[in-house]
């Protein structure tokens, strides 16, 4: 996805100016559609503003923070003025206080709560932005807040998951990479350079470790330089729509990787189409929403043609199937709810097995990956016996007695 500036008209031709993220300009203008605009003109952002974006960032805890809040003051009955001013007056939470001000200056403006919102979407995302909206026309704000928890929730404890399973296998891979980094630029140079004292014949692994050691000793800053140079050119080049698209096209591409990787942004889907659903929308909000919460470009592209086939008359299902990316349980399971007119139970059931099934891919990776580790750590200490001990032993040997 590109990070666009707009400018648009809403339906009391004001003008208004944004940021959102689009795949391309057709989306945008959809997208702002969507949300009662027209637009008059767009600029994909620079380099820097894609970088910078709109400054601070909300996280899901200071979101799920802020519509409990925002929850306290619509049930509470107060004005919603009043209860942002309130809010902008925390000191505790200093991102919450200052979001609270933004949104009560462009309210206090004649702005709607989900306008002022809009105009931020590194604090405020897309699809909470529409519920938002939904909720203030169907005057139901308080559920609608009540079921945007609940997501935020539901999300904060699936990364959580997500992370805990990754956390062994990176720790293991950064462990042995700093094992070997300090063996080869440190320890190694200085025992070898004893063992080539001995002036006996160098054996094969001990001419590969000397030289290891003596390229990481000689060009060991440059080595650490490039790297950091590589993974930064690497980030950036990710930014960009080629790069992203590349790299996540390789990664669904992986075996096992591929699949978990699929399962994973297919749960968050399915999740917020079921939360959508529950909040009154249309079809076409809810298959463009939910589309926009999955990161992967490869699978985005895959689900907006979902929508693209729903909105010109195909079936769920049947536009689902056409897109490739659904197991046919779940095709089947949403032919079956749009016949009894259930997609929001049928929803919740897919989000659920999608849940149960990312664990079970984790366990089949880590399942191959621990013997390739145990087999790669053999390796290298079996060439670092053999380079210590083999010319120790032939030095050992050729000593005569008299």
């Amino acid at each position: 996805m590109a990070f666009y500036s707009f400018r648009a008209i809403d339906e009391n031709s004001v003008v208004l100016m944004g940021k959102l993220n689009a795949t391309d300009e057709s989306e945008l203008e959809r997208k702002l559609n969507l949300r009662g605009l027209t637009m008059i003109e767009a600029e994909k952002a620079g380099f820097l503003d894609t970088l910078k974006g709109e400054g601070a960032r909300f996280h899901d805890q200071d979101l799920l923070d802020f519509s409990f809040f925002l929850h306290l003051i619509i049930t509470s009955g107060i004005p919603l003025t009043v209860g942002l001013l309130d809010l902008s007056r925390n000191q505790e939470k200093r991102k919450i206080s200052e979001a609270a001000e933004l949104v009560l200056n462009r309210v206090e403006s004649g702005m709607s709560l989900s306008a002022a919102m809009q105009e931020s979407p590194s604090l405020f995302p897309y699809y909470y932005v529409q519920m938002i909206k939904a909720g203030e026309g169907a005057g139901s704000l308080d559920k609608i807040l009540n079921d945007l928890m609940e997501y935020i929730e539901w999300q904060m404890n699936f990364r959580k998951t997500v992370r805990a399973a990754f956390a062994y296998p990176i720790i293991i891979l950064s462990a042995v990479a700093s094992l070997i980094t300090l063996l080869f630029a440190f320890v190694f140079p200085k025992l070898l350079k004893i063992l080539t004292d001995l002036r006996v014949e160098t054996p094969l692994p001990t001419k590969i470790v000397v030289a290891v050691a003596g390229f990481f000793q000689t060009y060991f800053l440059l080595i650490v330089a490039t790297t950091i140079t590589g993974i930064v050119l690497m980030r950036i080049w990710m930014k960009t729509d080629t790069g992203r698209r590349r790299v996540d096209a390789v990664l669904l591409s992986l075996p096992l990787i591929g699949a978990l990787i699929k399962k994973i942004n297919l749960s968050r889907y399915f999740k917020a189409v079921a939360t959508l659903y529950m909040s009154g929308m249309n079809m076409e909000q809810i298959f463009t929403i939910a589309s926009g919460v999955v990161p992967n470009v490869v699978m985005h592209e895959a689900l907006t043609l979902v929508t693209d086939s729903v909105m010109t008359g195909d079936g769920i299902a049947r536009a689902m199937q056409k897109s490739k990316v659904f197991p046919s349980l779940v095709i089947d399971m949403v032919s079956v709810g749009e016949k009894t007119g259930n997609l929001e139970s049928v929803a919740v059931r897919a989000t659920n097995i999608f849940d149960k099934e990312v664990p079970d891919v984790f366990k089949k990776i880590l399942t191959y990956f621990e013997p390739l580790i145990i087999v790669f750590l053999g390796g290298v200490v079996l060439i670092v016996l053999l380079s210590m001990f083999l010319p120790i032993y032939r030095a050992v040997g050729g000593i005569r007695v008299r």
